[in-house]
């Protein structure tokens, strides 16, 4: 029989001894040494008894310590285990050992409140619940569609495919009102597999004030349009989640829910709008709509120091247009019944669509000229009412014979001819830079949903009609905030605010953001130029403000063909006004748009709405009249342009060639210094 070593009393390895009762031997050296190097650590089991002899395994002290540290992580593990068990959360894991369940849901978050610059609530988001369901945990679809049907007014059948479908997720009903919450809370531990869950209803107290400026939030709380969606991501906040008991049945238990994190609601935002602004400008567009059957009309009230807009309408009229610029149709030649209301606009007018927006583009081109010394205030030239450019004839509104004009004159009463004249002494290239540096066919900066950057052709693309119809705004096309845009680096001294609709991100004040686009002593010789057009003689004195000075522009442009088609729609007229304050403590300035009223010119039907909203703007905002400052008009010439070789001249001559588009000079006479280069008598070929 194969005999196991013996354990000796101390506890060493000691000699097989034949006669039993052998003293141990003591070890060797070599044994000894072993012995100081490693321990005893494992028994292997041998023979048929099971007897136990002792062997050694060489282990390291160092592979020990991992191994106590790797036990002590473990045991640490088992105890933040328990600890969750026990404590986090404790009344879920005593729910399931009493045979009930829970589940876990998202808490949408609130959205952050959006005010408006006097710290009016625009939208805000209320407490509301939504019905959902799991269809695993639905025990009886039948008589729970039944129940939930009588509370929310749904169908049976509706809510009954949502209780059967796949998946372990439903929504029944959204932000369901408060009574209905209450009757479902007290079923609920009857309906299986039913839960509400928290999903905030956002609210315009202003109901549909400016719409499609502010936006709208989906049912899954996304902003839609606006700055709703602009700024969503500030104002979506972070979600949360909450916990839903369930009993046995498989229903809620009352009381059963707990919020495991919290959501964290958005930022939020102050606006530039004014509200009594905004609404006072809707009603103005609205009454004017209404008078004149404009199918559609957009207004902008802003402060050009600093870029705020202070109220953006967007109307269209009560009934449906048969034919418009903005459907985008084919006109459609029968008697329209009158509407007698108007209503929000789904689309923000202001920055989606584009149009030709007529004479208010001849700024373009006098700031051109004016810049390069081609005109001073004082030229004078002679304007027929007509012109011919490219094959094609120009004309004025009205039928007049040669008339001396000055600058002020021709913007006073928007003269075609004149315009195009002046833009003859510039190259298509010089023009087209003007309309780009105010901002004609470049993005705004807004940045709001859907904005368009407008159309400027080229001018290595331009037809051989172009130099005549592109100076007065119908080769191009613009939205309204490009426009005004355009006029407010005017009022502002040459220097343009790029435009904004927030001012403050939570209690972080928003940038203010400038370019430079003319100078600003050519910008206050513009101003005083685009001052005549509200006076008598103007085309705009219905745009006047008792007690303040109002410089601006006219528009009335044929409507365009829609999807590329060539040519205009027969008397159908885009009719605009643009102006600012030019003497207020309060600088504003306004933009009114209208479509295809049935007064044809922006100075009888627009201009009204800008007098009527910029007068009650400036009252309410306080408003007092400053003297403004008026640096001198020569100024203004960075590249005079003087030819003193044409003879027959008192004091000196100026000689600006017009054969190129058409007209032949037939005399030129300086009026007054030799500074100021002049367009004197033409006529028509």
């Amino acid at each position: 029989m194969a005999r196991f070593p013996r354990l000796g009393k101390d506890n060493t390895l000691g000699k097989d001894n034949k006669g039993g009762g052998g003293r141990p031997a003591s070890p060797s050296p070599k044994s000894r040494s072993y012995q100081r190097d490693f321990e005893p650590s494992a028994f292997k089991e041998a023979g048929p008894k099971g007897h136990r002899g002792l062997s050694w395994l060489p282990v390291s002290r160092s592979r020990v310590g991992f191994i106590k540290v790797v036990s002590l992580l473990v045991l640490g593990a088992l105890i933040v285990r328990l600890s969750v068990v026990s404590l986090a959360p404790s009344t879920n894991y005593r729910l399931l050992a009493a045979g009930e369940g829970y589940s876990i849901f998202k808490i949408t978050p609130s959205r952050g409140t959006i005010f408006d610059s006097s710290g009016n609530v625009l939208a805000v988001s209320e407490p509301r619940y939504t019905v959902v369901a799991d269809p695993l945990q639905v025990k009886n679809p039948i008589a729970e569609s039944q129940i939930l049907s009588s509370i929310l007014a749904i169908s049976p059948s509706v809510i009954r495919a949502h209780l059967v479908a796949s998946g372990q997720f439903q929504y029944i009903a959204h932000q369901i009102t408060q009574s209905q919450t209450a009757k479902i809370n007290k079923e609920l531990s009857s309906l299986a597999g039913i839960a509400l869950i928290q999903e905030p209803l956002r609210v315009r107290p202003n109901q549909a004030m400016a719409a499609s400026v502010i936006g709208g939030v989906s049912t899954f709380n996304g902003g839609v349009g606006g700055i709703e969606q602009s700024y969503n991501s500030l104002l979506t906040g972070t979600p949360g989640t909450e916990l839903v008991n369930t009993a046995p049945s498989g229903g809620a238990l009352p009381g059963g829910t707990k919020i495991l994190t919290p959501s964290r609601q958005g930022k939020n935002l102050t606006t530039t709008l004014n509200t009594a602004i905004q609404l006072q400008t809707e009603t103005a567009l609205s009454n004017e709509m209404v008078a004149t059957q404009a199918r559609a009309g957009v207004a902008i009230v802003m402060n050009p120091t600093n870029g705020n807009i202070l109220a953006m309408a967007n109307l269209v009229a009560g009934a449906p247009p048969t034919s418009s610029a903005l459907t985008g149709e084919a006109p459609i030649n029968l008697p329209q019944p009158k509407f007698t209301f108007t209503q929000q606009s789904s689309i923000n007018m202001a920055v989606d669509y584009v149009y030709e927006p007529g004479s208010v583009a001849k700024i373009a081109t006098f700031a051109a000229a004016l810049s390069r010394g081609i005109i001073t205030p004082g030229t004078e030239m002679v304007v027929p009412d007509q012109i011919i450019v490219g094959g094609t004839n120009f004309h004025d509104a009205e039928v007049h014979p040669p008339t001396i004009m000055t600058p002020k004159d021709i913007l006073a009463q928007s003269s075609n001819v004149g315009t195009i004249t002046i833009a003859s002494h510039l190259t298509p290239h010089e023009i087209n830079a003007s309309f780009r540096n105010f901002g004609w066919g470049v993005a705004s900066g807004l940045n709001l949903p859907g904005e368009s950057l407008g159309f400027l052709d080229p001018s290595k693309k331009w037809s051989g009609t172009a130099p005549g119809s592109a100076p007065i705004g119908q080769d191009e096309a613009v939205t309204p905030l490009q426009v005004i845009d355009s006029y407010n680096a005017i009022a502002n001294g040459g220097v343009m605010a790029t435009p904004r609709l927030v001012q403050a991100v939570g209690t972080t004040p928003a940038k203010v953001i400038k370019r430079r686009v003319i100078s600003k002593p050519l910008a206050s010789v513009m101003t005083g130029l685009l001052s005549g057009v509200t006076g008598a003689n103007g085309t705009a004195p219905a745009a006047t403000v008792s007690g303040f000075s109002i410089s601006g522009k006219t528009g009335t442009a044929s409507i365009a063909y829609p999807n590329g088609r060539a040519g205009y729609i027969p008397h159908q007229y885009m009719a605009t006004f643009v102006g600012f304050t030019t003497d207020s403590s309060v600088p504003l300035s306004e933009m009114v748009v209208l479509t295809e009223p049935n007064q044809l010119y922006g100075g009888l039907t627009a201009a009204k709405v800008f007098s009527s909203s910029m007068t009650y703007a400036l009252y309410h905002l306080g408003a007092k009249v400053v003297a403004p400052s008026t640096p001198p008009s020569s100024s203004i010439v960075t590249r005079p342009t003087v030819n003193s070789k044409v003879p027959g001249t008192a004091i000196s001559t100026c000689s600006l060639p017009l054969a190129r588009f058409g007209a032949s000079l037939i005399a030129t006479k300086c009026l007054g210094t030799t500074q100021a280069p002049l367009i004197s008598r033409i006529r028509l070929d």
